[in-house]
């Protein structure tokens, strides 16, 4: 449930050799069997993240309302890996790191439009688990990082999220769990609820919830094919530092007016000047996984966005008037190779 990144997974899966990759896959298995063997099935999926996990996805380009002739095609790539380390018999900590990028490429732009071709975020989160009697478990995730453009670097780019949740099993078909996430950036702070429920009615069907995060059923055929239902809600806000928006009106006054505007370009106006975007997804669709070895999966989903909106924002963190867009609807396609946590 909770994705993250680090290198030491990334290293093992690098090597082609099909016996030093099941080797390697080995050793993190005897590293964290500790962990497992203390963990009921479902708090085990419910509170750890995968050892490393990468990701594609396509949207076909759409039109931009404003200007109307841009199209815009917007492709996402991830990358998160975990370290499970064992503190005690009943307590863990994985630290991790994720890298995330938004790639944009345009069609029809007009003369002056600055096409803004790529986002990126990096986060280090920090994961503490610790199991307390009576099959409850608490988490507590911290995970501080940079968003942006990454044209240039300050305090703006800084955010941090935090993650708080409970966990109960209430037998090895049902987990819930309840608590609370927030986020820091561009000077808001965003707490809202989260609730969480796993059930597995039977070994062959899998529902499990992590809410406002995704939805997902699974039909698992012997624990080497899985096809599924999942809907996802993102968002993200990306700190702007290009030259050409920085430095061009409104964000900075210009040594003079241009008479064809009706703006007095001579001024800057800050309440206007783009600080940063803010966008949002919405997603549905069918998913198929196929385990290629060990505990390696290969993943796919296609299906069709939902909801997609883009909000320009200046530095008050307050909406651009006029800026906000409704990003049509299209088809989506995901690809991805995760490596889980060893049953056994």
């Amino acid at each position: 449930m909770f994705q993250s990144v680090a290198s030491s997974g990334a290293a093992c899966a690098s090597r082609f050799a099909r016996r030093r990759r099941l080797a390697c896959a080995a050793a993190v298995g005897g590293a964290i069997s500790p962990l497992l063997a203390v963990l009921a099935p479902g708090v085990a999926r419910a509170q750890l993240p995968d050892l490393v996990d990468l990701s594609a996805q396509y949207m076909p380009g759409a039109a931009i309302e404003d200007p109307r002739p841009v199209r815009a095609q917007i492709s996402s790539y991830e990358v998160n890996a975990n370290v499970p380390i064992p503190l005690g018999e009943r307590t863990f900590l994985i630290p991790g790191a994720t890298y995330h990028v938004e790639a944009i490429s345009y069609a029809g732009a007009p003369p002056g439009f600055d096409e803004l071709r790529a986002f990126h975020a990096v986060d280090v989160p920090v994961l503490f688990v610790q199991l307390l009697p009576h099959d409850w478990s608490l988490s507590l995730r911290v995970a501080p990082g940079l968003a942006g453009d990454f044209e240039a670097f300050d305090g703006g780019l800084v955010r941090v999220s935090a993650l708080g949740l409970v966990t109960h099993t209430l037998s090895e078909k049902l987990v819930l769990g309840g608590g609370a996430l927030a986020s820091y950036s561009f000077g808001s702070f965003l707490p809202l609820p989260a609730a969480y429920v796993e059930w597995t009615p039977s070994p062959h069907f899998r529902v499990e919830a992590f809410l406002p995060g995704f939805a997902s059923a699974k039909l698992l055929f012997s624990d080497r094919v899985e096809v599924g239902l999942r809907a996802d809600v993102a968002g993200n806000a990306y700190a702007v530092r290009d030259p050409r928006v920085a430095g061009a009106w409104p964000c900075a006054a210009q040594p003079a007016d241009d008479p064809a505007t009706e703006q007095d370009e001579r001024a800057a106006r800050p309440e206007q000047c783009l600080d940063h975007v803010a966008y949002s997804v919405a997603t549905a669709g069918v998913t198929l996984g196929v385990r290629a070895f060990s505990s390696v999966w290969v993943t796919a989903q296609a299906g069709h966005s939902l909801f997609r909106r883009y909000e320009p924002m200046n530095d008050e963190d307050d909406g651009i008037p006029g800026g906000g867009q409704s990003i049509p609807n299209v088809l989506f396609f995901r690809a991805g190779v995760t490596w889980r946590i060893p049953k056994s």
